[in-house]
C-alpha cells in the first residue's frame, strides 16, 4: 500500500469477531446491501455499486458511448461482486483517533498487528480457492468526478469511513463466506470503545497497551 496502515474490523456480535479471528471467516455482502442499510450508519452509501460517474445527467464510457446518468450508473453484474470492509488507520490521512460516530455502532474490534501478513495470507487463500479478487484502499472523489468507478471509488462525503476493501468477483449473487485461516497470531481483540486509548501510534510503528 506504500504507507503505514493499521487495519481494524468492527463488529456488533462477539461470536462474529471471534470467528474472524479464529478461522479467518470473511463475511462479504453485495453492493446493494450497503445502499439499503436502514439506519444510514457508517457503512451506508447510496451510490455503492456504481460503475460510472458523470455530471449533467450524462456519463461517457471508456469506448466513447454516452449514457444517461444520475450521478452513478450501477454495474449490471454488481450482485456478483462481494465486498469485505475494514477501517484503515492511516496517520498521514488523519484517520486516528477513530471518531465516536464510527465505533459507537459496534461493540467489538479486531486489530491486525501485521497488516502485510494479513494481506499476503488473504491473497494466498483466495488464489488457492480460485477466487478472482482485488484488495486496496478506497479512493474518495469529489461529487463532480467523471469517469469509471467501482468498489474502490466513493464520494468524498464518505471519507470518514476510511475503508480498506477486499472485493471478490463471480460470486453467488448474494452474501458470501470465505475462510482464510486463523488470524490469532497476528491480531488482538478489544472493546471498540478502547481502540483510541489502547493504540499508540509512532512515526513508523504502533503498539497496543493494556
Amino acid at each position: 500500500m506504500g504507507e503505514s496502515v493499521i487495519l481494524v474490523k468492527f463488529q456488533e456480535e462477539y461470536e462474529h469477531i471471534l470467528e474472524l479471528q479464529q478461522s479467518g471467516l470473511l463475511y462479504m455482502n453485495i453492493p446493494s446491501y450497503f445502499r439499503e442499510i436502514e439506519d444510514k450508519g457508517p457503512r451506508w452509501d447510496s451510490g455503492e455499486g456504481r460503475e460510472l460517474s458523470g455530471r449533467d445527467g450524462k456519463a461517457t464510457t471508456a469506448d466513447g458511448r454516452e449514457l444517461k446518468c444520475e450521478w452513478g450508473i450501477f454495474a449490471p453484474n454488481e450482485a456478483k461482486v462481494n465486498i469485505f470492509c475494514m477501517y484503515a488507520i492511516r496517520p498521514t490521512a488523519r484517520t486516528f483517533p477513530v471518531g465516536e460516530h464510527i465505533y459507537k455502532f459496534w461493540k467489538y474490534t479486531l486489530v491486525l498487528l501485521d497488516t502485510q501478513q494479513f494481506i499476503e495470507r488473504t491473497a494466498s487463500s483466495m488464489k488457492s480457492q480460485g477466487i478472482k479478487f482485488r484488495a486496496n484502499l478506497v479512493e474518495y472523489v469529489d461529487d463532480d468526478y467523471e469517469g469509471e468507478c467501482g468498489p474502490f471509488t466513493k464520494r468524498r462525503r464518505f471519507a470518514y469511513q476510511s475503508e480498506w476493501r477486499l472485493a471478490c468477483y463471480d460470486g453467488p449473487g448474494g452474501p458470501r463466506e470465505v475462510r482464510i485461516g486463523s488470524l490469532e497470531d497476528i491480531s488482538i481483540m478489544m472493546p471498540s470503545e478502547e481502540v483510541n486509548r489502547r493504540i499508540k501510534l509512532g512515526q513508523e510503528t504502533f503498539e497496543i497497551t493494556d
